[in-house]
């Protein structure tokens, strides 16, 4: 018996009766979610419980849930799905802010010992959209500099960038409006007004980053499952990348979904040399992530 009062054997028994009995789920839960989905997740929900995840400090947590996706496919647009916007749960293929909000949902999801599917579908909502619910296309929080803010204001993660020397980025956010033709959802003059309204309230907003000529020189403060925001000198645009930070015998490390035609795996070599490789990507932004309030 786990010291929670559950154990493996009745957790199984239990998540076994879930995958036939979608129906328990409501029906705006069973039309998001794939019978393998459900099966990669409480195995992995049943592995937390059998390995006593729940007890690890939720950093290492976010790393271990980040590992469990390794050799996954990258896959783009996963969560524009067809019909009214709605929660997306998809462990079968990942782009890299999928991956990162999967992974740290899995995490809270164990460390709170929320063995079921509605329990992580809970931390998911509450990642991924602003004020915690899915409200519309435009409650979606698209761009990443405020996916950390509002995840700070919901106590999910702490914004670490200041304490690691960041610097201010006063360039304007405006590349879903000004790329309007590559956001189908944006052809509907509502959601185009929305999206438009949602990048003017992040102009008065102070974004900081640690240029990526200092990244190697903060490395070593940076920690396993820290949140990586690849900041980018793409007009218009704050981040274009993101992943998950392992320490690994002194080395900073980013476990990702790279791009299209690849696999969620970790970078051979340090973040710090990552970024160099790529002209384009300018620096990092750092959120660290936080217990559970329970």
């Amino acid at each position: 018996m786990h010291a929670h009062g559950e154990s493996r054997r009745t957790f199984l028994r239990r998540a076994a009766a879930l995958l036939p009995a979608a129906a328990l789920l409501p029906r705006a839960l069973q039309d998001t979610l794939f019978v393998t989905d459900q099966t990669i997740l409480l195995k992995r929900l049943g592995q937390g419980i059998e390995e006593d995840l729940f007890t690890r400090p939720i950093g290492e947590l976010v790393a271990t849930a980040g590992r469990f996706f390794l050799e996954r496919p990258y896959e783009a647009n996963t969560l524009e799905a067809p019909g009214p916007e709605h929660l997306v749960v998809n462990l079968r293929e990942f782009d890299c802010v999928t991956l990162c909000e999967s992974s740290l949902a899995m995490a809270r999801a164990i460390r709170m010992r929320a063995s079921t599917v509605r329990g992580y579908m809970k931390q998911l909502e509450e990642i991924r959209y602003r004020g915690g619910r899915c409200n519309g296309y435009a409650s979606r929080l698209h761009y990443f500099s405020e996916w950390i803010d509002d995840n700070e204001k919901k106590r999910v993660v702490q914004n670490v960038t200041a304490a690691l020397g960041g610097v201010k980025d006063g360039r304007r956010i405006d590349f879903m409006s000004t790329h309007r033709e590559s956001y189908p959802r944006l052809a509907e003059a509502g959601e185009f007004a929305a999206i438009v309204a949602m990048e003017k309230s992040l102009a008065g907003r102070t974004r900081l980053y640690v240029p990526k000529a200092r990244v190697a020189s903060i490395e070593g403060r940076i920690r396993s499952g820290d949140i990586i925001a690849i900041t980018t000198s793409v007009p218009g645009l704050d981040v274009a990348h993101t992943g998950i930070a392992l320490r690994e015998e002194g080395t900073t490390r980013l476990l990702h979904a790279p791009n299209v035609g690849q696999l969620v795996q970790i970078t051979s070599g340090s973040l710090s040399a990552y970024l160099h490789a790529h002209e384009k990507q300018s620096g990092i932004m750092v959120a660290r992530p936080l217990d559970p309030v329970t």
